[in-house]
């Protein structure tokens, strides 16, 4: 059973705490020596080389006050990944930093992913506006859904092997959550990697792809039960 651990508190070795843990497991390794928070430019460690990656992490600013100056869309979270590859990050976060260890786990799959949530915003914001649109198109919502609690499935015909992808269910994970229920984007292969290491590979590819070409909608996501306490 995983260990409940305070949402503010950080144990570099969470990953050997769950089984579920296991895709990012090799990024996680980078700070298992850690007894506090990193600071937010350290989490670049998580790749495998911190010099050629993506993108990069920057400790995101303090919110605003009330007043809302006209809305500069070329300056959201998902514009500033795609046009400068820099990723906003809260310090001392859980789900900043889980997110952080994804992007160095499915580097193709996550800057698909904001592309794409960038351009069905951006699309949608009108000149001039100083809010964003009051509610998500289906297209944002299936993107959403598959950030935070999406699971690529890769199945040969004869076996089948979950990989997870959101970091919101990694956060789940960490803060003991208990039962979550995920988005599950079918991956079918010739042959299921017996290596971990080329299954998160073929699971990266595959989500890509299915980022890059599918008609979204949350109503067509399939979902799935992840049962912590019998991983």
């Amino acid at each position: 059973m995983l260990a409940l651990v305070p949402d503010r508190s950080f144990d570099g070795r969470f990953f050997e705490g769950h089984a579920l843990f296991w895709p990012l497991a090799p990024a996680a390794s980078s700070f298992s020596d850690e007894r506090d928070w990193p600071a937010v430019e350290a989490y670049q460690r998580a790749f495998v080389d911190p010099t050629a990656t993506p993108v990069r992490f920057e400790a995101a600013p303090p919110p605003r006050g009330r007043r809302r100056p006209t809305l500069d869309p070329q300056r959201l979270y998902d514009a500033r990944i795609t046009r400068e590859r820099c990723v906003p990050t809260r310090p001392r976060s859980w789900h900043d930093f889980l997110n952080a260890l994804v992007w160095a786990t499915f580097p193709r799959a996550k800057l698909a992913l904001h592309q794409r949530q960038h351009r069905a915003l951006v699309e949608r914001i009108p000149p001039g506006a100083r809010t964003l649109p009051a509610t998500r198109s289906r297209e944002h919502d299936a993107l959403a859904l598959i950030d935070e609690g999406g699971v690529v499935v890769l199945d040969d015909g004869h076996a089948r092997e979950m990989v997870l992808f959101g970091h919101a269910l990694y956060e789940g994970l960490v803060l003991g959550r208990g039962a979550m229920t995920a988005c599950a984007i079918p991956a079918p292969v010739t042959a299921l990697p017996s290596d971990p290491h080329a299954r998160v590979a073929v699971a990266d590819e595959a989500l890509a792809a299915y980022l890059a070409s599918a008609v979204l909608d949350p109503r067509g996501l399939d979902r799935v039960r992840i049962e912590p306490a019998s991983a």
